[in-house]
């Protein structure tokens, strides 16, 4: 006969074996689902090990927690979905993240200012629900994926203030959600994709301050209608601004300065009705100003300086009212300072100089009684200072040396009691140096170099205290002193 089995346990007992596993079994489920954290703070767990996080700011982001909707810089949803990741000027010296794909409702992502290195994982591509991102002034360096422009719901993509290297992506074009693209401060290189055209939602394109973007800017520029910022100074880019430049209603601010642009400016430019800033100075432009800039009645900064441009100064101007600041210094301009420039009463700088402008200072330039510089200094000017000039109770600078000035200078300069800077050297002003000028005590400086003036230096001088740099040499003046009583 078989050996007899083992007593068997009673039926109740085995009953509360099983029943006391079951719980057991049931309770561990329980504690793993609420003592563990998900795959969401899992992955953000994983990358805050890669951080160094030298100020311990990322305290809150402990296993122990199991929500990472209650961490630091983490912003959920109502159904406890990471939306937002933002941790700006945190110290967190290390890399961007890689492996926030469980992150499946990512919409915003800023880590601008946060001491991040390393490159752009091209692991981005998958965060498909992003709407913003902000890695701008880090020290991130390599090349942008084209990974990147999977993207279609992004808006906002701030690159700037890094070390980023290569090209902009050639599908950047992809992005049909973009509007805000800053690339600005990087070492950017190659030329701008023709397929910018295609993002007629941008509304902002900065990728100035990177000095080997070359080529010319793609006529497919004129396709980004809602554009109202197209910023790229201090780069290679070169050629003519395009014609198609004209169609960019929303434009306000045009910055290519410091650049290799040539060409003349398009005369569709008077179609940017809503411009309010021109920056087009240190080029190579040529031929004139377009008479069609009278056009852009909300114009405030017109910067042309140090390019080549030709021409008279268009009369038109002065219907740009709204305008506060023109340079036009530094050009091969002729003809006479327009009268119309006397109604643009906001104007506040004046810069004319080296260029090859005649005929006189018009007496209507007074009548802009907000001007703080006038500098029409190195030119072919007659005539003389106009009488009205004490009009202007804000001047601070009056640059006119090197012209063909005549005449005397007039008494009335003492109502500009706020100027500082006077030069009118080299000229052909006679007669004496009115004294009403030494109450002028806000004087620094005060240059008549090489004129026909005579007479004597008033003891007034000394009321300008502030005067450090006077100079008079090359006239017939002659200084007089207090007599001291009893000699």
């Amino acid at each position: 006969m078989p050996a007899p089995l083992s007593n068997p346990l009673p039926l109740p007992a085995f009953h509360s074996v099983f029943s006391f596993t079951l719980l057991l079994f049931i309770a561990s489920l329980l504690f793993l689902s609420c003592y563990s954290i998900d795959e969401q703070g899992q992955a953000l767990l994983a990358w805050k090990n890669r951080l160094n996080d030298s100020t311990n700011a990322l305290y809150s982001w402990n296993s122990l927690d199991q929500n990472p909707c209650t961490w630091f810089g983490i912003h959920c949803n109502s159904n406890g979905d990471v939306e937002k990741i933002s941790l700006k000027s945190v110290d967190l010296q290390g890399p961007l993240p890689s492996n926030l794909q469980p992150l499946k409702f990512l919409n915003t992502l800023i880590l601008s200012s946060a001491n991040i290195t390393g490159t752009i994982p091209r692991e981005f591509g998958d965060y498909l629900e992003l709407v913003l991102i902000d890695i701008s002034d880090n020290a991130i360096s390599g090349e942008i994926p084209g990974e990147i422009c999977r993207l279609s719901k992004l808006q906002f993509l701030s690159l700037n203030t890094n070390s980023i290297q290569g090209s902009i992506p050639l599908d950047i074009g992809n992005l049909s959600s973009l509007k805000h693209l800053m690339l600005f401060d990087n070492q950017l290189s190659g030329e701008i994709p023709k397929s910018i055209g295609k993002l007629s939602n941008l509304e902002a394109l900065r990728a100035g301050g990177n000095q080997n973007l070359k080529g010319e800017l793609p006529l497919e520029i004129g396709n980004c209608t809602n554009l109202v910022v197209l910023g790229l100074a201090e780069t290679g880019i070169s050629g003519s601004l395009p014609s198609s430049i004209g169609r960019l209603k929303r434009l306000q601010t045009i910055a290519i300065y410091t650049s290799l642009l040539s060409g003349p400016i398009p005369e569709e430019i008077g179609d940017c009705t809503e411009l309010q800033n021109l920056y087009l100075y240190q080029n190579s432009i040529t031929g004139s100003i377009p008479r069609r800039i009278g056009e852009l009645r909300k114009l405030q900064s017109l910067l042309l300086w140090q390019n080549s441009l030709v021409g008279t100064i268009p009369a038109e101007l002065g219907s740009c009212t709204d305008l506060r600041v023109i340079d036009l210094s530094e050009n091969l301009l002729t003809g006479s300072i327009p009268t119309s420039c006397g109604s643009l009463f906001k104007l506040e700088e004046l810069q004319l100089s080296v260029n090859q402008l005649s005929g006189t200072i018009p007496s209507e330039i007074t009548n802009c009684t907000a001007l703080t510089h006038l500098e029409v200094d190195n030119n072919e000017i007659t005539g003389g200072i106009p009488v009205q000039i004490g009009k202007l109770t804000s001047l601070n600078l009056f640059f006119a040396w090197k012209n063909n000035l005549t005449g005397s200078i007039p008494e009335s300069l003492s109502g500009c009691e706020n100027l500082q800077a006077l030069d009118l050297s080299y000229n052909q002003l006679f007669g004496p140096v009115p004294r009403q000028i030494f109450a002028l005590t806000n004087l620094t400086k005060l240059l008549l170099i090489s004129n026909n003036l005579t007479g004597f230096i008033p003891p007034d001088i000394g009321n300008c205290t502030n005067l450090y740099r006077f100079r008079i040499s090359g006239n017939s003046l002659g200084v007089l002193f207090h007599q001291k009583s009893g000699t």
